[in-house]
């Protein structure tokens, strides 16, 4: 064959025919190209279903109003693309918000409704489907949004009262919630409602913003100018990093439903409503639940107990760790008619701030209950102020105000006994039964009681009279001794260990001295050898012209 230009074969004619042979007849570097094994591809990340975005549904996210009537020459057309629909004034964001929540609520395995970045405009509820508690599947719908800021719903017009923004499926305005279960998540979302604001006494709206029943999940939500923020029924749900503010009520737990409790509240801000953070129906109550680093306060109460009477325990076995009380304007916890049993408050803290009180009501105190049992305050949570930042001074009653108080304990409570020390307010108000209220403050520790006949002075030496105190009386041994006045009827801290000032009767008494109740008045010390048993031992020296000598309590000597 020869090597000229005529004769000569290009790469891709060569080519060609090698891969128009038959397999069998093709060169073997292509054959063992074929049969080289391919590198695996990797599984896809699993998702929680499918996901469907509003905007690819006809959501504008303009914040302006755009009435389906602006796509859609009849109702006909637009029940084609969204057969939710009822009239060509319904907007389009909320067709197509409705509309995605529905088609993945009856496709069988769930999903999420993106909210892309976008101000929404809608003028209808969002409602998330029912599930049934036994289907192993669930059938999930989640509303995710680009970020608090980014994602905004709006609600213009106000629904009216019974409305909600989103709400499950099963709460319907016959509040028959017997057979509902749900399951959601909304997150990285603001829910704005037709009347933000946080100035007291402003009227509220008539509708609500999200209405729970069991097992949602609320991951950085915000939700502002609603009546109820979030309206809390059953159980199980949790508060992540979300915002409930500018509302009437940041959180509410309301008539018609038991709510089983263990709910979780985690760095949630409820500050800055125009009534309180948190309102409780008298029907109802918040049981078993955890509220860890939240803001309570900027408005006139934290946590309100309704009027009426009380159904339910009104806060039953709760837990509040690290938790702001700050700036109320007429109380932090209220519920005169309720009941208050079993929770434990740590290292929480709080003030009052005139601002944000309601002109009519007064400010009877920092805690008002019907019974206080049980509860724990420690680690900070029963500083209550230190009489400066708190306004103490516009508390007309105590710091707390019960009508009966029964098995309490105040384990840092050196500034709720200053209170009454300083003049500002008594550290409890009890009008019935008072005992087993323990306090633990920085140099002693002892009890809270309830001053019997005659009255109690500050620096006196007590004893029991039944389930009260008094003055001590000749030939009676010494319980204690009173840390500030009370006439008969009111509630003193009464130290039975520690170091204490006690009135003395001596002009001057030195240090290491045994000291008995005195002869002729047995309420104060006395450094006189006598038949009294001692009470305890001067810690420092007492100059003349002081009325009472610091004492170390030994009554165990007695």
């Amino acid at each position: 064959m020869s090597g000229g230009a005529g004769c000569r074969i290009g790469r891709r004619a060569l080519l060609a025919a090698a891969l128009a042979l038959p397999a069998a007849q093709r060169p073997a570097v292509a054959q063992a190209a074929q049969d080289k094994p391919l590198r695996p591809t990797p599984d896809p990340p699993p998702r929680n279903g499918p996901a469907l975005s509003i905007r690819e549904r006809g959501a504008f996210g303009d914040g302006r109003s755009h009435p389906l009537s602006e796509r859609y020459k009849n109702l006909e057309a637009a029940r084609r693309t969204h057969p939710h629909v009822r009239s060509l004034d319904q907007e389009c964001d909320w067709a197509a918000l409705q509309g995605a929540v529905l088609e993945l609520a009856r496709s069988g395995q769930g999903g999420t409704v993106l909210v892309p970045p976008g101000h929404y405009r809608l003028d209808g509820e969002i409602v998330l489907p029912n599930l049934d508690r036994y289907d192993d599947a669930f059938n999930e719908v989640e509303i995710v949004g680009a970020g608090m800021r980014a994602s905004l719903l709006s609600w213009p017009e106000d629904l009216g009262p019974g409305r909600f923004a989103i709400r499950a499926g099963s709460r319907q305005g016959i509040r028959d919630d017997d057979k509902g279960y749900q399951r959601s998540r909304i997150a990285h979302i603001s829910l704005r409602g037709p009347k933000p604001g946080n100035r007291p006494g402003d009227p509220p709206p008539g509708m609500d913003g999200l209405a729970l029943t069991s097992r949602f999940l609320l991951e950085r939500v915000g939700v502002f100018g609603f009546r109820a923020g979030v309206d809390v029924w059953r159980d199980h749900s949790s508060l992540i990093s979300c915002q409930l503010t500018k509302n009437h009520i940041g959180a509410y737990w309301s008539a018609g439903t038991d709510s089983f409790g263990d709910h979780l509240f985690l760095d949630t801000d409820l500050a800055g409503n125009t009534l309180a953070s948190i309102a409780v129906s008298p029907e109802n109550g918040i049981d078993h639940s955890s509220f860890i680093s939240c803001h309570f306060g900027f408005s006139p109460y934290a946590i309100l107990a309704e009027d009426g009477p009380a159904k339910r325990t009104f806060l039953s076995n709760n837990k509040f760790l690290d938790c702001a009380f700050e700036a109320c304007g007429n109380g932090w916890i209220q519920g005169p008619m309720a009941e208050m049993y079993g929770n434990v408050l740590i290292g929480c803290s709080g003030s009052l701030l005139p601002a944000y009180r309601l002109a009519k009501r007064p400010v009877a105190g920092l805690i008002v209950v019907r019974a206080l049992e049980r509860n724990q305050f420690t680690g900070g949570s029963a500083s209550f102020g230190d009489g400066t930042n708190d306004r103490a001074a516009d508390i007309e009653t105590a710091a707390i105000v019960a009508a009966s108080a029964v098995g309490n304990r105040f384990d840092d409570a050196e500034r709720l006994i200053r209170l009454g020390r300083d003049g500002f307010a008594p550290a409890l108000a009890v009008s019935g039964t008072c005992r087993a209220n323990r306090f633990e403050a920085l140099d002693c520790s002892g009890e809270f009681r309830k001053v019997g006949a005659g009255g109690i002075d500050a620096g006196n030496l007590v004893q029991r009279d039944y389930d009260r105190v008094r003055r001590l009386e000749p030939d009676r041994p010494a319980d204690g001794v009173a840390l500030t006045s009370a006439a008969a009827g009111g509630v003193v801290p009464v130290a039975t260990s520690g170091t204490v000032p006690v009135g003395k009767t001596r002009a001057a008494i030195r240090m290491g001295t045994v000291l008995r109740p005195g002869s002729g008045t047995p309420q104060r010390a006395d450094p006189t050898p006598g038949p009294a048993a001692p009470v305890g031992i001067a810690a420092t020296d007492a100059p003349p012209g002081s009325d009472s000598v610091v004492m170390e309590l030994r009554l165990e000597l007695r």
